[in-house]
């Protein structure tokens, strides 16, 4: 070694003792996930709880902290990425133990074939649904063709997961040995809790290419700061550290790693990068199918390289490169074939499990702005992120434009999906694979916000005023409703969510727009209200009905004439409404209806104990009620609704006011007090 390389390796101490402190950090709290105990504390023999990991992180804070002006001399963008990504690891652990991250879900399926494949050698999952808890479900065990278990599921993820299977398969010997009671079949919490810290680690990983893809476009350090905000600020980082066993974190690793090696060797790939750009590829369908519209960055590359090649040396050597490219994808894919054809007799099958593919009805609008797992609704750094990669496309032909495309791709197949939502799930998850080139656009959109902004500091520090102005006007309404102000302390938390609630009503989700704009103007409602009425009433064919539970989330279904919420003595809830009340109904279709009130009428010496029911205009009744609580029930006919959002007027022929007939001092005027309303199909 020469003195000069010694002495740069000695310069950069503050850096290896930083990695240090975060490797005996990741250890113990790896190991206490894996095996629940402390590795660091049986290695030294100590016998307080945890002190290793104690003295883990004390020493890596002292070692931050002492060495920091150091340890900025020598760190580049790079490696201040790497370090920043090794602490978050450690962080992420933490966070996994703290929010109790486990195998669930869809990790039950893929860890079934990794176990199947690792510990039996096969792909027949039924005795590995029996190991792992959800071999009692009927559907799942029903013999396909070949006599196997069912599944929907893909192989890949248990490819990407096998060396941490390993970890889990030593923990369970460590303990085993120790007598705990740790099954070594595969089936124990070590293995388990292993794939979860794959689903982390990968996820990191994954952000790592994210951020050399965007630095390849723009500076190190907006690519740093765009891609953190990106996965921090969306559906991603809840499948690092909540549910790492979804196939969602390895599956952004896997398409960030293949579109980052295609960007860096586009227009200069020898054959050995083509071979292995397409195991890359192969790998990533593997994990999951949808990640075949990235494949259309190389496509994209071969086909425009085939016309535009200058003579045919030139197409059969692009041609050789192509095929070797197809084969290599197709050799690393080839593990879920040999799979389907084990499972359903066929190299190319679906499973009667998989949700349906619409392709000629996709769903785009409600897939991006809706509030059922809408991208850009629920993950509104997403939609900043789409717009400056629109933005992006037009700046950058060769890149920007291809990704814009592919991006919208995604979009039309995650919107053609049957349950286009992704179930009872946190997020858009089924867009982890555009993760990357939303980094790109989100990097994109905070450069061109920055040049905005140099340009014109004056509007940032009105939008700054404009903010402050709005949390006064919006303090105000909750004080002019009597829920701020006055000589008590306050709760700025219930005020907080009150001004949420305000803002919401005023303008509806910022992040719907336009849609819900759009939506709003057409069916003459409240932007807030596309919340709900974006999923109508008997838009699922298993729910021919729909129920508006008054008193109880009822915000949204509610027009003129009500009052406030009270709960009733048997539980359930209700309100008050004048001598008209409105109830808004969205429906997915006209049809004929039953509709059923549960209500009672405000009832004094001398009153008119009826109830007429308008829809749209159309009058129904009027029905006679008694003075306590009943259901009213009356049919329809499909031409009293329409497709969108209804009319439901009650007319109470009976409405006074306490005070002024002599029942009590309440001076509001009464119709009746109604506890849900209900809608059916006729039969």
């Amino acid at each position: 070694m020469t003195d000069s390389r010694a002495r740069r390796l000695l310069g950069n101490w503050p850096l290896w003792l930083t990695t240090l402190g975060i490797v005996a950090c990741a250890i113990e709290l790896g190991g206490r996930q894996v095996i629940r105990q402390s590795p660091l504390q049986n290695l030294v023999g100590a016998t307080p709880p945890s002190p290793a990991a104690l003295l883990c992180l004390a020493a890596s804070a002292a070692v931050l902290g002492a060495a920091w002006l150091r340890l900025r001399r020598v760190l580049t963008m790079d490696r201040a990425v790497a370090l920043a990504l090794a602490a978050l690891f450690v962080a992420g652990l933490a966070a996994q133990q703290r929010l109790g991250a486990r195998l669930q879900s869809d990790g039950f399926f893929y860890f079934a074939f990794l176990r199947s494949i690792v510990n039996d050698g096969d792909v027949s999952l039924a005795n590995d649904y029996g190991l792992i808890g959800i071999g009692g479900d009927a559907t799942l065990m029903t013999p396909t063709s070949t006599g196997y278990a069912q599944t929907a599921w893909s192989v890949g993820p248990a490819i990407a997961w096998m060396p941490f299977y390993v970890i889990g398969h030593a923990g369970a010997h460590y303990l085993a040995a120790r007598g705990v009671n740790a099954a070594v079949d595969g089936s124990s919490y070590p293995y388990r809790q292993a794939v979860c810290i794959a689903g982390l680690f990968y996820g990191l990983l994954g952000i790592w290419f994210c951020y050399r893809l965007a630095a390849r476009f723009f500076g190190p350090g907006l690519a740093a700061l765009s891609t953190f905000a990106l996965v921090g600020g969306s559906f991603m980082l809840w499948y690092l550290v909540k549910e790492p066993t979804m196939s969602h974190a390895t599956s952004m690793c896997a398409v960030a790693a293949f579109v980052y090696a295609w960007a860096v060797t586009r227009g200069r790939r020898a054959a050995w990068q083509w071979a292995a750009l397409g195991v890359l590829g192969g790998l990533m369908l593997a994990i999951r199918w949808q990640n075949l519209v990235f494949a259309a960055f190389p496509a994209w590359e071969f086909a425009s390289g085939m016309v535009s090649a200058p003579g045919a040396a030139e197409r059969r050597t692009l041609a050789w490169r192509g095929a070797l490219f197809a084969a290599c994808a197709f050799a690393a894919f080839s593990p879920q074939l040999i799979a389907w054809n084990a499972i359903y007799g066929s190299p190319v099958a679906v499973s009667p499990l998989s949700p349906k593919m619409l392709w000629l009805s996709p769903d785009p609008v409600r897939m991006l702005w809706s509030s059922r797992n809408g991208l850009f609704s629920t993950s509104p750094v997403t939609y900043l992120a789409a717009l400056g990669l629109l933005v992006f496309a037009i700046r950058d032909r060769a890149f920007g434009r291809l990704a814009l495309a592919v991006f919208v791709l995604s979009v039309y197949v995650n919107a053609s999906v049957e349950d286009w939502w992704g179930g009872a799930a946190y997020g858009a998850r089924r867009f982890d694979g555009t993760v990357p080139l939303l980094a790109v656009g989100l990097a994109a959109a905070a450069d061109g916000l920055r040049r905005w902004i140099a340009k014109r500091p004056l509007a940032a520090v009105l939008a700054l005023l404009a903010l402050l102005v709005l949390w006064n006007l919006t303090a105000m309404a909750a004080a002019v409703a009597g829920r701020f102000g006055g000589a008590m302390p306050q709760s700025f938390s219930d005020l907080a969510v009150d001004q949420a609630r305000t803002l919401s009503r005023w303008f509806g989700h910022p992040f719907s727009y336009p849609v819900n704009l759009i939506y709003a103007a057409r069916e003459r409602v409240a932007p807030f209200r596309y919340d709900v009425f974006a999923f109508p009433m008997l838009g699922d064919p298993g729910r021919p009905y729909g129920r508006v539970d008054i008193g109880l989330g009822d915000e949204a279904y509610l027009g003129d004439g009500w009052y406030q919420a009270e709960t009733l003595p048997d539980g359930s809830t209700a309100r008050w409404s004048r001598a008209t009340a409105e109830v808004l109904l969205p429906l997915d279709r006209p049809a004929p209806l039953t509709v059923q009130l549960r209500l009672r009428p405000f009832s004094y010496p001398g009153a008119s104990l009826n109830l007429a029911a308008r829809i749209n205009g159309r009058q129904f009744g009027p029905f006679p009620l008694s003075a306590d609580w009943q259901r009213v029930d009356f049919p329809t006919d499909a031409s009293a609704w329409t497709a969108g959002v209804n009319r439901l007027e009650l007319v109470w022929m009976g409405a006074g006011v306490p005070a002024a007939v002599g029942v009590n001092a309440d001076t509001r005027e009464l119709g009746g007090q109604v506890d849900y309303v209900r809608i059916q199909i006729a039969r």
